[in-house]
């Protein structure tokens, strides 16, 4: 076991001391798993299909490929992206295979659509995304606006995950309905969807968060000068896997900015790398897109965010622990706090070194620096990412059209009617 093969996601069981060990977390954590059902009125939907794909997405980088589906036979695909490219195509890509678990009749039911070859029966998650809206229940889809449509993905097996930890009674049984306009009050009227284009910007970190952003974007029409600066220096790893939404086993040892630089190249978008780290020397030229969205879990990155002569910057930040993985704080750049401030410490500690399961490594002879360099890696998984994608592109959105605008938003998806938004 080490940090660079890590499941991130199975984490939570030797963090939690649920799992004495890590061999006891992969035991349990292979009973989880979700079924996804795709019925036939929505076969030619664009809206359902990147809701199917970004839950199919998440769900198997999430359950470790542990996901049934049913879907009319030989789908043909009507996302962006995706136009004529089977279900088969995509399912294969993630290196999904038949399941074959006695578990599998208990896992949580994800349902798009209405029109099922078997109607699912017990709590079924209901994903719906309609424009600037998105929930789960009895809303219909609608008008595609991609971060919506993820984000009602996400938010579905964000559901499933609790309904499979039985950590929250409510998950799977309760109606959600969210604005990606006026997101702290889910009223107000909605402008036309029908022209919005992704200007050039930035992309600093392209790991979970970058990734995620990359995802969303690749469902959206781009300007046809937006060229789209991708930036970092790392290599994708087996951990990578399991929360970045565009990297899987074969592109084990590629550099993240060649894998999303081919996935945005393939929709039409130019692309510029940038394979050096983010730090206080980085400064942007004249010709250069002025908008960021950083992805970056570093705080000194993060720290001279506003020194490199960005207009704008948009940085998302998650939980890290087992608690509070599913916690989503989006910040934007000028505003009442400088990232200076904001980012001042440095110091990450864990306290997870104690739990029983990295007791277990030591026992068994692993080495001190390494166990500890285990326990410090964050828990992680893709539908988090996915769902932060959505409120951060939503947010680049309005401030090009000048809509409402946040300062602050904090979000869990425990609890995401709880949204809590300051203004700028």
């Amino acid at each position: 076991m080490d940090a660079d093969s890590l499941h991130r996601l199975e984490k939570v069981l030797a963090d939690s001391g649920e799992a004495s060990s890590f061999a006891e977390a992969e035991k349990i954590f292979s009973k989880y798993g979700v079924r996804i059902v795709i019925g036939e009125d929505v076969a030619n939907d664009p809206v359902a299909h990147v809701i199917a794909l970004t839950a199919i997405n998440c769900a198997a980088r999430s359950f470790k490929g542990n996901v049934q589906i049913e879907a009319p036979k030989h789908m043909v695909l009507a996302a962006p992206g995706f136009i004529n490219v089977t279900l088969e195509t995509f399912v294969s890509w993630l290196s999904i295979k038949p399941v074959e678990s006695e578990h599998s009749k208990s896992w949580p039911i994800i349902a798009i659509g209405k029109n099922f070859l078997t109607e699912p029966l017990g709590d079924v998650i209901r994903p719906w995304a309609d424009g600037w809206d998105f929930g789960l229940g009895a809303g219909v889809c609608k008008k595609l606006f991609a971060p919506t449509a993820v984000a009602a993905a996400a938010l579905a097996v964000s559901e499933a995950f609790s309904i499979l930890r039985n950590d929250n009674p409510y998950a799977g049984k309760r109606e959600i309905k969210q604005s990606l306009w006026s997101v702290d009050s889910n009223s107000g009227s909605h402008p036309p969807i029908d022209s919005i284009s992704l200007p050039s910007c930035w992309l600093v970190g392209l790991g979970h968060l970058g990734q995620a952003y990359a995802w969303t974007m690749g469902f959206m029409q781009p300007l046809k000068e937006t060229t789209i600066y991708l930036q970092d220096i790392d290599v994708i790893t087996k951990s990578t896997l399991s929360t970045s939404m565009l990297s899987v086993h074969a592109d084990i040892g590629t550099k993240k900015t060649r894998k999303v630089a081919h996935w945005f190249e393939g929709r039409g978008y130019q692309v510029s790398l940038v394979e050096r780290r983010f730090d206080e020397h980085q400064r942007i030229r004249v010709e250069e897109p002025s908008i960021a969205l950083f992805g970056v879990d570093n705080p000194a990155a993060r720290r001279v965010l506003e020194n490199a002569g960005y207009r704008y910057v948009i940085d998302a930040g998650l939980g890290s622990g087992y608690k509070d993985f599913r916690a989503i704080r989006i910040r934007t750049f000028p505003g009442p706090s400088s990232a200076a401030l904001l980012w001042a410490s440095s110091e990450v500690v864990s306290d997870n070194l104690m739990a029983p399961a990295y007791q277990d490594l030591l026992t068994q002879g692993a080495q001190q620096c390494g166990v500890t360099t285990l326990s410090s890696r964050a828990v992680g998984a893709p539908f988090v990412g996915c769902f932060a994608s959505a409120y951060v592109l939503a947010e680049l959105i309005r401030k090009q059209i000048t809509g409402p605008s946040y300062a602050c938003l904090d979000i869990n998806l425990r609890t995401p009617q709880k949204l809590e938004a300051i203004s700028n």
